[in-house]
């Protein structure tokens, strides 16, 4: 379903949530974010009027619409499960001849299918902004520029600028800001599972490659967070994650993640946030700035491994006395 004012295309979709729509603990992140990509892209060739997403600048140069920023808020992943019903309404305009804006709407639907008036209960939103690139020099994706679409108008847009803004001041790292470890998280992309169809490092990867980082350093990170009392195998699920992008990687490059604990400052131990910073192995440039705020998950794979953990501890006093 889709409808086009003026100014702006909105889309809407549902899904029937299975397996490949699920993560631990409720709706996968990362499915998340491919889809909102995918939507976005949708709704900017409708904006332009064209039958799919095959954009191409004055030049005839096939252009990508790479993701800036990406925004999710008010996440409550953990309301979906298995045969939930999901409903996304998608609202995009363009902000200028390069970047698009678009606000993706995520809600639960409650209630029998044939009854009037289902509920829809909000369970995520997330913002992205996009810019049209394309490669100057084939196979590398670091000679990625900006491109343009002369075709169709666009209009002045308030959230799309403070999004711009929060890009640029993702460059430096906060002053609140703790360091974790002295040492870097250091992971190697699979071309088969990390790249996209554009030969991309894909846009939601970012997002799994800080996750593995927060794994990795958790022990830490729980201390400079004042969560210390969770144990090592606590369970984390995001509320709210920015993600600011500065650039890729070519096939075989690796990166980097420095992470930073930024604790709340009423020491809530229910809340975990960190700043990402991803770096390109082979030049250590920026290639994105990751801000996360997750909130403890209950969840009973945890509690099955306290209570093992707990048993073996028996076991081994009871084996010293």
């Amino acid at each position: 379903m889709a409808e086009k004012s003026m100014d702006y295309v909105s889309v809407s979709q549902d899904y029937f949530i299975g397996m490949p729509q699920l993560a631990l603990g409720g709706l996968s992140e990362n499915w998340l974010l491919k889809e909102c990509g995918h939507q976005h892209w949708l709704a900017l060739a409708k904006r332009l009027d064209l039958p799919t997403p095959n954009f191409v600048d004055q030049q005839g140069r096939h252009m990508y619409a790479a993701f800036l920023v990406v925004k999710i808020s008010y996440a409550a992943l953990h309301q979906v499960t298995e045969n939930s019903r999901l409903w996304i309404e998608t609202q995009l305009t363009r902000v200028s001849p390069s970047r698009s804006y678009s606000c993706h709407d995520f809600y639960l639907e409650e209630g029998d299918m044939d009854s009037v008036g289902m509920a829809r209960q909000p369970i995520a939103q997330v913002a992205l902004l996009s810019s049209f690139v394309s490669r100057s020099e084939l196979g590398n994706n670091q000679s990625v520029a900006r491109g343009e679409m002369a075709k169709g108008d666009w209009f002045a847009c308030e959230a799309a600028s403070q999004m711009m803004a929060q890009h640029k001041v993702g460059r430096t790292l906060s002053d609140v800001a703790l360091s974790v470890s002295e040492r870097p998280f250091l992971y190697q992309p699979c071309p088969y599972a990390d790249f996209n169809g554009a030969d991309f490092l894909y846009f939601a990867q970012f997002q799994a490659v800080i996750d593995r980082a927060e794994r990795f350093f958790q022990s830490d990170l729980q201390a400079l967070n004042h969560t210390s009392e969770r144990n090592s195998m606590a369970l984390w699920q995001t509320v709210e994650r920015t993600i600011c992008y500065y650039g890729n990687i070519n096939l075989d490059d690796g990166l980097e993640a420095d992470l930073y604990a930024m604790p709340s400052a009423d020491q809530d131990s229910s809340l975990l946030s960190h700043c990402g910073r991803l770096y390109r192995q082979s030049d250590h440039a920026l290639i994105a700035n990751v801000i996360t705020r997750k909130r403890y998950l209950d969840h009973s794979l945890v509690r099955f491994q306290e209570k093992q953990a707990g048993l073996k501890n028996s076991t081994d006093v009871g084996g010293e006395s």
